[in-house]
């Protein structure tokens, strides 16, 4: 078979299931049975870094949902999501924290979900629904608003107009009069929940899911972004809580980068990630990733007999007197989408060949280093570190001359890059922790009297923390596209 002719499948895993839905049918491997926990148990969070297969849960979902007519799944995908404007929503100045925006989230969620029982699913005969639906259309909210335009509404719910017939109907509804914007959102998405209910509602053998994804657009945000973040989880978690008590047969699920949980904070995050979060990491799984790689072998047409062997029938069983497979992974932060890139280069540069050497794999490397490797830490540092920074790096890192260098030694080349202005020795620790803390930096640790160092690799050993004395070291999916030493 040559090299061409494998299914890989794309990097982007909505790509893949619009155009390889087979891969989510006979090729997804379930990492720590995490379906299970998304579909039947109550975490409702699944958390990891960029490329950890996310979004491929996602898609497994949706690839479920076409094969059973009582399994639906929506995505609600925040990638061009209104942030700014949603930031700009009017508060009322005695909210503080995730109470900002918890409100106005669940508003957003329970609309979209109103909108998929009565578009999508034809639950329109139901009185329950139909009422509070027609209720949201007299205050301005029709059912075929996507969430986008209601946020748009949200933010102009405020003065003139828009507020007063709000409130003639809120006030008719309710029998009071609305006084706050907390008052006003809070009491509809009381209705709009309890309308929710399995007991005023025939759900048959119904399950729903709304996944949300696409939250890592909020970087682009400079103002409020983990208010904005903790009042989505907060929301989701109440929205959910509350269904299961009502016995309503729906679950929200929200994907999330594990760099933007972790620079949260607030009270009652830790109970909510422990209690409703499930952390995808295949540092811990190593061989679910080869059982992943087989599995697109298998689906390229490789028979089930010799799948599990496929790799060194096209890759020498040994590379530098190191099993082939652990070499690679070497030069991979342990992700999904890192070794199917890896394939995905063996496919653009020898299309035609049956199976690589030696000289063949370092020039693979090379062009995956360099085009996907170097581009990925770039785009995993958006959002987080200053833009002049982000671009120079690559320079930076090149400059040092060698795999491994010292703090002072980065920043005194860092601050001489004329694209640079105005750094200073913090910014440059924050640019080293979230290095370090994602796996495209470790550093030396030295062990006894003689000094002999080994290289911890935070990805490899999540608990080891970063010391700023120690000397650190580029990985090696970075050092072949830069052109520095490996030493």
């Amino acid at each position: 078979m040559l090299f061409r002719d494998y299914k890989i499948g794309f990097a982007d895993a909505e790509k893949e299931y619009l155009r390889t839905p087979e891969i989510f049918k006979d090729a997804f491997f379930d990492v720590n049975k995490i379906l299970d926990e998304l579909i039947n148990k109550y975490a409702f969070m699944l958390i990891g870094k960029k490329g950890v297969g996310k979004t491929a849960y996602n898609a497994k979902l949706q690839s479920l949902s076409d094969e059973n007519d009582n399994f639906f799944v929506e995505p609600m995908k925040l990638n061009d999501f209104e942030f700014t404007t949603f930031a700009k929503i009017k508060l009322d100045s005695n909210l503080s924290g995730t109470k900002k925006y918890k409100h106005s989230w669940e508003f957003i969620i329970l609309h979209k979900l109103y909108n998929i029982l009565f578009t999508k699913m034809k639950y329109g005969e139901n009185t329950y629904i139909n009422e509070r639906i027609s209720f949201l259309d007299k205050i301005g909210f029709p059912i075929n608003l996507d969430y986008k335009e209601n946020t748009k509404m949200l933010s102009k719910l405020k003065i003139g107009n828009n507020i007063v017939s709000f409130d003639l109907e809120f006030e008719n509804k309710f029998k009071v009069k609305p006084i706050t914007y907390l008052e006003r959102i809070s009491t509809i998405n009381q209705y709009l929940i309890d309308g929710l209910n399995g007991t005023s509602i025939y759900f048959d053998n119904d399950k729903i899911f709304l996944t949300i994804d696409g939250v890592d657009d909020i970087l682009r945000l400079k103002n409020f972004k983990n208010e904005i973040i903790l009042g989505l989880i907060r929301s989701i978690d109440n929205l959910n809580v509350n269904f299961e008590k009502n016995k309503a047969p729906i679950k929200i699920i929200l994907l999330i980068r594990e760099d933007i949980v972790n620079q949260l904070t607030d009270p009652d995050l830790a109970k909510i990630k422990r209690d409703g979060s499930i952390l995808l990491d295949w540092s811990r799984n190593l061989d679910g990733l080869k059982k992943l790689v087989n599995l697109r072998f298998k689906l390229s047409g490789v028979g089930e007999d010799v799948a599990e062997v496929w790799w060194k029938t096209i890759f020498p069983k040994y590379i530098k007197n190191k099993d082939s497979w652990e070499y690679i992974l070497d030069y991979t932060l342990y992700r999904p989408r890192d070794i199917l890139q890896f394939l995905k280069t063996c496919q653009t540069l020898y299309p035609d060949k049956e199976n690589l050497v030696y000289s063949d794999i370092q020039s693979v490397l090379n062009e995956y280093s360099t085009n996907y490797f170097i581009e990925e830490m770039k785009n995993e540092l958006t959002g987080f570190i200053r833009d002049d920074l982000i671009i120079a790096l690559p320079t930076i890192l090149q400059k040092l001359g060698s795999r491994s260098f010292f703090l002072g030694k980065f920043y005194e080349i860092a601050i001489q890059q004329p694209t640079i202005k105005n750094l200073n020795i913090d910014e440059v620790k924050s640019l080293l922790m979230l290095l370090y803390t994602v796996g495209y930096v470790g550093q030396l640790h030295h062990n006894n009297r003689k000094g002999n160092a080994s290289v911890i690799f935070k990805y490899r050993t999540p608990r080891v923390n970063i010391d700023y004395s120690l000397k650190f070291i580029t990985h090696r999916g970075l050092f072949k596209g830069l052109g520095i030493a490996d030493g």
